[in-house]
């Protein structure tokens, strides 16, 4: 996969993980509709947690873009 594409979802996954960081109950509010309502519904109730998890978000984002290709092309090099 391209290194820009990975990088790109890196960076959505990044801001992802701060809003729920930062503002767990209106993140999940915003999203609480659709198939995955219940479920939004279910870690809006649990603002530690989802926070929490949003932090590990970042975290793990951060060490994906850490292992990425320092050139174009390939993510990963072999």
């Amino acid at each position: 996969m391209d290194v820009r594409v990975v990088e790109s979802l890196v960076m959505a996954e990044i801001g992802d993980g701060v809003l729920t960081a930062l503002y767990p109950v209106e993140h999940c509010a915003r999203w609480e509709f659709g198939p995955w309502a219940p479920l939004m519904g279910w870690f809006k109730q649990r603002p530690g947690l989802t926070r929490m998890l949003g932090v590990a978000q970042v975290a793990g984002a951060l060490a994906v873009a850490a292992t990425l290709s320092k050139t174009p092309g390939r993510a990963w090099k072999k």
